[in-house]
């Protein structure tokens, strides 16, 4: 982590999060990359990667004072129709975080990290590596065929995207809880298309 962020700003991330939340973004941060260095013929700006992917849940554990600040403090660039919903409303909030707080203005990393729960078909490479990082980090143990999927997905990346799509709604079916109009627009996106 040290070529892409300072001492300061991984602290700084690190205080904000529990332990487990960090330890999860920083698996996903050495997902994405493992999955970067795969994708040969998406070139991906590695530092761009860095914030998306290792910033991805600033927003998960936030007071709910920060929340409502957070919310009422100007317009959101992306994930707006994500906000309603209490579980994924922390991606929109991130990326508005990172922006923030960080200055992080490159919308490559904004959109990433604002619809790394549900997806969007209009991603590009970034934030489809952090889409599928987050599904695929090695702390997730809830489904034994994690290590599968992500071999599948650095070898061919719209075959193991369309897995982690219909892994990611089969998940949420199970608990018995609603998914996101998006999530099924993303899968249906990723059948019709041939490349990304």
């Amino acid at each position: 982590m040290n070529r892409f962020f300072s001492h300061s700003t991984v602290k700084d991330l690190r205080t904000s999060l529990s332990k487990k939340r960090f330890q999860h973004c920083r698996q996903v941060f050495e997902t994405a990359l493992k999955i970067r260095d795969a994708w040969k013929e998406y070139p991906v700006d590695a530092n761009a990667l860095a914030w998306a992917a290792l910033f991805h849940d600033c927003g998960k554990e936030l007071k709910k004072e920060e929340r409502a600040q957070l919310m009422g403090d100007g317009p959101f660039l992306y994930g707006q129709e994500l906000l309603a919903n209490a579980k994924l409303s922390h991606a929109p909030l991130g990326a508005k975080i990172v922006a923030a707080r960080y200055g992080i203005a490159n919308p490559d990393v904004l959109q990433a990290i604002a619809y790394h729960p549900t997806g969007h078909p209009d991603l590009n490479p970034i934030g489809w590596i952090v889409y599928a990082a987050d599904y695929l980090e090695p702390g997730r143990v809830f489904f034994a065929e994690r290590k599968h999927v992500l071999d599948i997905l650095c070898v061919s990346p719209l075959q193991g995207l369309r897995m982690v799509a219909r892994l990611r709604i089969d998940s949420v079916e199970k608990k018995g809880k609603e998914v996101h109009p998006l999530a099924k627009i993303v899968e249906e996106s990723l059948l019709n298309r041939d490349e990304l």
